[in-house]
C-alpha cells in the first residue's frame, strides 16, 4: 500500500481484517469497516482481528448484521481516535471493557436499535463507558 494512505474503507472483506499487515498502515486517519454479512462475526473487534492502527482518529462500523457486542478494551489503544460511528448493525447491544477511548469527541450511532435505546436510557452498563464523550447523537439527536 501506498505510504500516503490515509483513509481506507473495507467492505465486505472479513479475511483482511483478519490479516495482521493491517497494523502496518500506521498513517491511515480514517477506516471505514462494513458489510460483514458473516454470521460468525458477534464482537468487533475480537482476537480474531488485526489489531487496528493506533494512528486512526476516525473509525466507521457499518453493516454487521450479526454483531452483538463492541468490545470496547480492543479499542483502547487507539489514543487518538476522536470520531466512533455505528451504522446499521441490527443486534448491536452491549459494550464489553471499561469505557471507550477517552479520546472520543463524538459518537454516532444509527440504525442501532437495541444499542440506541440503551444509550437513550443512559442504562447502567452502557452509560458509564460513553458519557465522558462530549457529543454523543443517537438517530440524529443529540444525548
Amino acid at each position: 500500500m501506498p505510504p500516503s494512505l490515509r483513509s481506507l474503507r473495507i467492505w465486505n472483506c472479513e479475511k483482511l481484517l483478519r490479516n495482521p499487515s493491517l497494523t502496518s498502515f500506521d498513517m491511515i486517519s480514517h477506516l471505514s469497516i462494513g458489510d460483514l454479512r458473516d454470521d460468525a462475526i458477534k464482537s468487533f473487534p475480537n482476537k480474531g482481528f488485526a489489531l487496528l492502527p493506533p494512528s486512526l482518529t476516525s473509525l466507521i462500523l457499518w453493516g454487521m448484521s450479526s454483531l452483538h457486542t463492541l468490545e470496547c478494551t480492543g479499542l483502547l489503544h487507539l489514543t487518538s481516535l476522536q470520531q466512533l460511528e455505528l451504522i446499521d448493525c441490527p443486534r448491536l447491544e452491549n459494550m464489553e471493557g471499561e469505557r471507550l477511548p477517552a479520546s472520543l469527541i463524538k459518537l454516532e450511532i444509527y440504525e442501532c436499535p437495541l444499542l440506541e435505546e440503551r444509550c437513550r436510557m443512559k442504562h447502567p452498563q452502557i452509560w458509564p463507558k460513553i458519557s465522558h464523550i462530549k457529543g454523543i447523537q443517537v438517530d440524529d439527536k443529540w444525548i
